[in-house]
């Protein structure tokens, strides 16, 4: 180009008009190669950061003075992270790790994994009370039972509200330990399906009968289409005091002690057990340490 069109087309705005174009361009495909890269990394399951509130259930001891701590989150479903170092002197989230306690715990790690990391645990509540064995032991199977219960994946919001009100419940009225976990062993029951509704018999529809026993088949069975000996029958009461399960709160769970609050007690545990293939270690404990 010669000295004289290079001016022509300088003073005709050419030039510049030309330069304007490529860097509009160079800018275009400088944001596209920005965006691809972070939209690829997330089909392909980038780490990701999340807060929720939780209720710990089982911490267990992993290496290094760590540990992998299994929650019940605020969606009732249960997630299990790995919490570094939560054992040392110098961890300041010990005390957050107590079985029932409330947290806000934050996970990072890909969607999909099994265990991710656990980046913080806030204490919010905790129902532990010092010197009151009964309840210590009431504690450690509550956490036991949601474990096993609750599953990843499956969100079921009423196992939250269940575990929260009973660890409220333990937590103002501690002597009260051994009827807030039958209060839980009933509802859990229903929240799996496995107890119908005791207002009227699964067999005849009587509604007044006494309940007599409580089949897998067809619900609870009363004493007017279902003969059985004295013996044998679930003791006058059994109908009502199921009924004062349903309707009451946590904090006001009828006592397990007369015959019919008892038997009934012993009769959903036991149902509650075999569901989930045998008594749990925690029963055991309970069972060998309260009278």
């Amino acid at each position: 180009m010669t000295c004289a069109s290079l001016n022509e087309s300088w003073a005709g705005g050419d030039w510049l008009k030309e330069n304007l174009k490529i860097a509009e361009v160079l800018w275009v495909n400088s944001q596209e190669s920005r965006v691809k890269p972070s939209s690829c990394s997330l089909e392909a399951g980038a780490s990701l950061i999340e807060t929720l509130q939780a209720i710990v259930l089982r911490p267990i001891p992993f290496q290094d003075g760590g540990l992998v701590v299994s929650f019940l989150t605020e969606h009732g479903e249960r997630k299990a992270g790995i919490a570094k170092g939560a054992k040392k002197p110098s961890a300041k989230w010990v005390s957050a790790f107590e079985p029932l306690s409330l947290v806000r715990v934050g996970f990072f790690g890909k969607e999909q994994a099994d265990l991710r990391r656990i980046t913080r645990c806030e204490l919010q509540h905790s129902p532990l009370t010092l010197g009151h064995l009964e309840c210590n032991l009431v504690m450690a199977c509550l956490a036991d039972l949601f474990d096993r219960v609750a599953k990843e994946g499956v969100e079921d919001e009423r196992l939250f509200r269940l575990l929260s009100a009973c660890g409220r419940a333990l937590k103002d009225h501690p002597e009260r330990a051994l009827n807030i976990l039958a209060y839980a062993e009933h509802w859990l029951l229903h929240c799996m399906g496995l107890l119908p509704h005791p207002r009227v018999c699964g067999a005849c529809g009587n509604a007044t009968a006494p309940i007599v026993m409580l089949s897998e088949e067809r619900g609870w069975r009363c004493a007017e289409c279902t003969p059985m000996d004295p013996a044998d029958a679930l003791p006058t009461g059994v109908r009502e005091h199921l009924r004062t399960l349903r309707t009451c709160s946590a904090e006001d769970a009828p006592e397990t002690t007369h015959q019919a609050a008892r038997t009934c007690t012993e009769l959903l545990r036991s149902r509650l057990m075999k569901e989930l293939g045998g008594e749990l270690r925690s029963y055991e404990v309970m069972r060998r340490m309260v009278v």
